[in-house]
């Protein structure tokens, strides 16, 4: 019988999912040369090459294919077992890294944390990361759990590059025009493309979620918007917007000077109206990524759990479906 040790496994498993020697031992805090030195090891126990070398890179051969896909397998499986044993004895305890993009940050951490006050064994480290939709899904080898938003227009995170992680819909969250309180957009109750059609935006950078949805929406009546100013920083499109630079299309919670808010009121917020029936409006879809392997620990389901019914509380924020 094969004694395959089940640390080098789990470094296998790793290489599969990052494809580089160095990824693995970034990731894992190793050295490259230790990562490489335990695979050696690994194809020395398996009996067979699992790794052949591509240009200064690595490629798993089919052995190497086919026993990583079985190390994953056991990862789920063993800690399907610890958060079995962890349940039994009703323990929540343990370190969860949890990533989020700025504005989540703000309508979820302070409830989250007051959530998670009752479990004083579980520890929760946050990191802070804006990133463009589709990276959000590979963040998920980094941390235990990612706070990520797409557009509608690129469909569920199920559908797309979350396939094959565990995703826990959160919200979703109207994307609204914005305008200062005196522009002639602060007068109507929905705004149309043939409304803000001869408009100057203030956008994000190209093929950024928002970017996409007011370019989808413009379609949708087969226009173009023009876009004069592109900002990462939603607080900079702020600043443009309330000084007359041009409108925006921005999350409905994350507007921080609009009418009513808790800023000064520099700023109002108009729905949009969908150019065809039966379309959804545009918002922006925000979930939870893990690894099966990591979502199964109590922990880790914990602290989701947690944000899900801190985003059921969220105002402004419509229920996932």
């Amino acid at each position: 019988m094969v004694d395959l040790e089940p640390r080098r496994l789990a470094l296998l498993h790793e290489l599969a999912r990052r494809r580089s020697v160095t990824a693995v031992a970034e990731a894992l805090h190793l050295t490259p040369t230790a990562v490489s030195q335990q695979l050696k090891v690994l194809e020395r126990e398996a009996g067979t090459a699992l790794l052949t070398r591509v240009g200064r890179g690595v490629e798993l051969t089919d052995a190497g294919e086919a026993l990583a896909l079985a190390a994953r397998d056991l990862e789920e499986a063993r800690a399907r077992v610890e958060a079995t044993w962890d349940a039994y004895r009703h323990r929540v305890a343990g370190a969860v890294t949890l990533s989020v993009y700025p504005t989540a940050g703000q309508a979820l951490l302070p409830g989250l944390l007051r959530r998670l006050a009752v479990h004083p064994e579980l520890g929760l480290d946050v990191v802070e990361a804006d990133m463009v939709g589709d990276a959000y899904a590979d963040r998920t080898d980094h941390v235990d759990v990612v706070l990520g938003h797409r557009a509608w227009v690129d469909g569920r995170w199920s559908d797309g590059p979350a396939r094959g992680l565990v995703v826990r819909d959160l919200a979703s969250e109207p994307l609204d025009v914005v305008a200062p309180p005196g522009h002639r957009l602060a007068g109507l109750s929905e705004v149309t493309v043939a409304d803000v059609a001869d408009e100057t935006w203030v956008g994000v950078p190209v093929g950024w979620p928002f970017d996409r949805a007011l370019v989808a929406w413009f379609a949708a009546a087969d226009r173009l918007p023009r876009v004069g100013h592109r900002y990462t920083d939603l607080r900079v499109q702020e600043a443009l917007v309330a000084a007359g630079h041009g409108v925006a299309l921005m999350p409905r919670q994350a507007v921080e000077h609009a009418v009513g808010g808790a800023g000064d009121a520099r700023l109002v917020l108009r729905p949009v109206r969908p150019e065809r029936s039966r379309a959804e409006r545009p918002v922006r879809r925000i979930a939870a990524l893990s690894r099966p392997d990591r979502a199964v620990r109590v922990a880790v389901a914990t602290v989701l759990d947690a944000l899900a019914a801190e985003a059921a509380e969220v105002p402004g924020w419509d229920p996932p479906g």
